[in-house]
């Protein structure tokens, strides 16, 4: 099948040389992409798919649903008025599935050519797609079989052949070198935990250093989460490590003259005899003493050390978190968009704008000191929850327990709860791991930031 697409009156009409669908037909698909809207319908009589889009990337992903739904398997699409990389991606990132574990897994696979484009173009696109997918696939994975270890396994199979220098601390290193956080949340887990490193180097300078949230399973701990909290979605909580490993990948497939490096704390949060409990007192790898009043605020305990080991030993010239943290956020914003907030206005500003850029939206949340004194412990130098029973500034609270371990260097915490994980298909986003915040990170390494 030949489908033109030419502009024509402020839209785009794409005429097909054979337009009988197979099986239903279905005659007219709209879909939401942020302020705007794509549709696509079909006028069969005239043998003409006619669409009128919003923006790049939401008409390569409509354009592709359309197809599927409509039994064509496959285009060629003249893409005059159309950025190209942008519907090369949303064309990909709209097929994509998790069908790993399906014995009958059958995509309805479409494939569509779009013509008048460089090969340049085409390779940036792919090398994007296979960044975020790649996150996807490490965030949809059970956790019985992506433990800390194979997780790092997985990497490692990833960046075969690749300019990236990977780096594993095991449980006894991590215990030798003082990582409280993340040894006090791994310990009740069969599964011992791991810190990835994943550094790649195309400017020879300082990096922006990208630390990324693992908890390939998150039960709680002794905090037990309830049976109809949301538990079995705990396979979730590494998708802050996937995704910055991911970032990290995308930029070594682009070739981009920028330095980074990704830093994943792994741990399984599980409830054991040896495991946390509340009222523990920890020493981070900052060597900040944290009295821990819930066992499911992990996530920062692992993040605050992994953001002084990130200005330790790589000096970074910015410094951005990625983390599936709290469910305020979600009740805040929604799962459309991430929250972002930080010590460096110029950081926050160019992640916004990396975010509007590639339809990836932050909002940003202040870090009143106000709401500081509520983390402050009568045992120890903070305390990891206000304690039961406050249910305000959740996500604030989080941001600003993160910063008591930033030193100078300019930080931003991004909150992806929600929009890490979606329900239900919709436009680029397939149903499950997203890989929210790939994009927009791989766009501020590309364009660069001024902090």
């Amino acid at each position: 099948m030949v489908v033109d697409i030419v502009n024509e009156l402020g839209g785009l009409v794409a005429q097909a040389e054979d337009i009988s669908p197979s099986g239903g037909s279905q005659r007219e698909i709209s879909l939401g992409a942020m302020s705007n809207e794509t549709k696509f319908s079909m006028k069969v009589e005239e043998r003409k798919i006619i669409g009128r889009h919003g923006n790049s990337l939401s008409f390569g992903a409509g354009l592709s649903k359309f197809l599927a739904y409509n039994g064509l398997k496959e285009v060629w699409v003249n893409s005059d008025g159309l950025e190209l990389r942008d519907a090369i991606l949303g064309s990909t990132l709209a097929q994509y599935r998790f069908g790993k574990y399906r014995t009958n897994s059958q995509p309805d696979e479409v494939s569509i050519h779009y013509l008048s484009g460089s090969e340049g173009v085409l390779k940036k696109a792919r090398a994007i797609a296979e960044a975020v997918n790649f996150a996807r696939d490490l965030g949809n994975e059970p956790a019985g079989s992506l433990s800390p270890a194979m997780f790092v396994k997985a990497v490692k199979q990833k960046f075969k052949g690749l300019p990236v220098e990977i780096g594993v601390l095991d449980e006894k290193d991590l215990e030798e070198q003082g990582f409280g956080g993340i040894i006090g949340v791994g310990k009740g887990s069969v599964n011992p935990p791991r810190l990835l490193t994943a550094r790649y180097t195309g400017s020879g300078e300082r990096p922006i250093a990208l630390v990324g949230k693992g908890v390939v399973f998150d039960s709680g701990g002794i905090n037990l989460k309830p049976s109809d909290g949301g538990i079995e979605r705990m396979y979730s909580d590494k998708c802050g490590a996937a995704d910055v490993i991911s970032v990290t990948l995308g930029a070594a497939l682009l070739a981009l003259r920028a330095d980074l490096i990704a830093i994943a704390p792994l741990v399984e949060n599980m409830p054991s005899g040896g495991a946390l409990k509340p009222g523990d007192i920890i020493k981070t790898y900052s060597g900040k003493t944290v009295e821990v009043l819930n066992t499911d605020a992990e996530g920062r305990l692992i993040l605050a050390d992994a953001l002084a080991y990130a200005q330790q030993e790589f000096n970074p010239v910015a410094l951005i978190d990625v983390a599936t943290l709290t469910g305020t956020k979600v009740q805040a914003l929604g799962s459309r968009i991430g929250a972002v907030m930080g010590n460096n206005q110029e950081l926050v500003n160019s992640i916004v704008g990396a975010g509007d850029r590639t339809c990836e939206p932050y909002w940003q949340l202040p870090l009143p000191a106000f709401y500081q004194d509520l983390l402050k412990s009568e045992r120890a130098d903070i305390r990891n929850v206000v304690g039961s029973g406050f249910r305000e500034a959740g996500a604030i609270i989080a941001g600003l327990f993160l910063n008591e371990f930033v030193k100078e260097t300019p930080w931003a915490h991004l909150d992806i709860a929600g929009s890490a994980l979606a329900n239900s298909d919709s436009g680029w986003t397939a149903r499950g791991a997203t890989g929210f915040s790939v994009r927009s990170l791989l766009e501020l390494a590309e364009t660069g930031l001024e902090v």
